[in-house]
């Protein structure tokens, strides 16, 4: 709760103070502004809360720095460029006609002095950055072995390059299959002859077992004693057939 009482008593500066000292003559203000500039900045604000001076139109002026031109900064190419190449070497080469032919036979050279010269200040850097192209890389060859020649009907010595390997190897490989192949075919027939002669002998052998088995079980019966049995007596033979023959027949009374 705003208390005008107590926030005089607490005014470090009273307003007659502060008039008399802003509206006075003037040259213990300039003084002290010059002397004491923060003391001076304090009374100042002081004197604009109670509405005797206005805001100040004149700031505090700025410390006296000494002037501290950029920093300079450089990419990692340039880094790389200041490293190899110094800046009398840089100035000698565009100064002479080497730099036209390095730039036709070796571009990414030219453009690694130029970025040398860049970081030297001599040039200012391209809009579109050089991408450097990469040289083409040598064909990979190598002399095949002897027995690889040979069995390729190749002369030893031969130089071939990767494909060229590759091909004679997968040939080397398509000979070895068709050679187990072919080998493997030769053992499966040579086995399924086998097989059927060894079946075709056991089939003979068997059949001769049996003959002869069956040849020993007919000897075994010719040789065992026949028993015949002993004939019924005639009478009784006759008894039966009579008494069979009247249990087929009707018995008719005698007269009829």
């Amino acid at each position: 709760m705003f208390d005008p009482i107590a926030a005089k008593r607490n005014q470090k500066y009273t307003r007659e103070e502060l008039t008399d000292f802003f509206k006075g003559s003037g040259t213990v203000a300039q003084r002290l502004r010059k002397e004491n500039p923060a003391k001076y900045e304090e009374l100042h604000a002081e004197a604009e809360k109670m509405n005797i001076l206005g805001p100040s139109l004149i700031k505090a002026p700025a410390p006296n720095t000494p002037y501290k031109p950029p920093t300079r900064t450089y990419t990692a190419e340039e880094l790389v460029a200041r490293g190899q190449y110094s800046e009398a070497e840089i100035r000698a080469f565009f100064n002479s006609k080497e730099a036209n032919d390095v730039f036709t036979s070796d571009r990414n050279e030219y453009e690694r002095k130029r970025e040398a010269g860049v970081s030297y200040g001599l040039f200012k850097a391209r809009e579109v950055p050089y991408v450097p192209t990469k040289p083409a890389e040598p064909e990979w060859t190598s002399r095949i072995s002897d027995e690889l020649a040979d069995e390729s009907n190749l002369p030893r010595g031969t130089v071939v390059n990767s494909e060229q390997l590759e091909r004679l190897c997968r040939q080397k490989v398509d000979r070895a299959r068709q050679a187990q192949e072919s080998t493997d075919a030769k053992a499966a027939a040579d086995r399924a002859t086998e097989l059927a002669k060894l079946t075709a002998d056991q089939r003979l052998e068997q059949a001769a077992r049996d003959q002869k088995q069956a040849d020993l079980d007919r000897l075994v019966v010719l040789t065992t004693p026949k028993q015949n049995p002993v004939p019924e007596p005639i009478a009784l033979t006759t008894a039966r057939l009579v008494a069979q023959e009247k249990a087929k027949s009707v018995e008719v009374p005698i007269g009829q």
